[in-house]
């Protein structure tokens, strides 16, 4: 697993390393340097750093002021030894950029705790170029998802960007496509190429507590 040292290093973050929300989560901070006037919804942010466009959301979301943990590959320590105690306590909302194996998991451990996925998108090369990406929400929430990706900026800040953008409360993701407002867009920057697919998410609350507690 990556270390602290290592992330920093890589994600060129001027940072600070804190402990916190209660169960021992160590991650990443750093002072939010957008122009978000108001503190995002998101409590942590989780990518694969085996991934360099992983390591460049994790850096992005950082900057946003949201905590953020990188992992390889497993996230079975995560899941089953941070997350699901924090779940039993308070409705974390985390978001993250990783494979789909991931998203399934934490997407069952999220729904014994009265979480959903609220937003979703796909993130592959594709074979003319390119990084092809598909975004989706509730047919609710269409502007959580338009306009599509451009290639003016790394895609994953673009979609750190939009994630954080998405306030509460959320709906529950669809389950029949037919709900769901769906995105398509190529970009064919000099942005990181995915060799497998990832998958950018944000699980929230079925339903908005009556309050979140404070920040940690």
């Amino acid at each position: 697993m990556i270390t602290r040292r290592q992330f920093i290093g890589t994600a060129a973050a001027a940072s600070t390393v804190s402990t916190g929300l209660a169960s021992g989560f160590v991650g990443v901070r750093t002072a939010a340097v957008s122009s978000v006037t108001a503190p995002p919804q998101v409590d942590l942010a989780l990518f694969d750093a085996r991934f360099d466009a992983g390591v460049i959301f994790g850096r992005a979301m950082s900057h946003y002021g949201v905590l953020v943990t990188p992992f390889s590959g497993d996230i079975t320590s995560i899941w089953y030894h941070r997350l699901d105690p924090i779940w039993r306590q308070r409705p974390l909302v985390v978001a993250g950029l990783t494979t789909e194996p991931v998203l399934f998991c934490l997407e069952q451990l999220a729904w014994d705790h009265g979480l959903r996925v609220a937003y979703r998108g796909q993130h592959e090369s594709c074979a003319r170029g390119g990084v092809r990406h598909i975004l989706e929400s509730s047919r609710t929430r269409p502007q959580d998802v338009a306009p599509g990706l451009s290639g003016l900026t790394p895609w994953p800040n673009q979609v750190a960007d939009r994630i954080v953008a998405i306030d509460q409360p959320q709906p529950a993701f669809p389950s029949q496509a037919s709900a769901r407002s769906r995105v398509e867009s190529t970009t064919r920057s000099r942005a990181t190429v995915p060799q497998t697919r990832l998958v950018s998410w944000l699980i929230a609350p079925k339903r908005p507590p009556a309050s979140f507690g404070p920040r940690c």
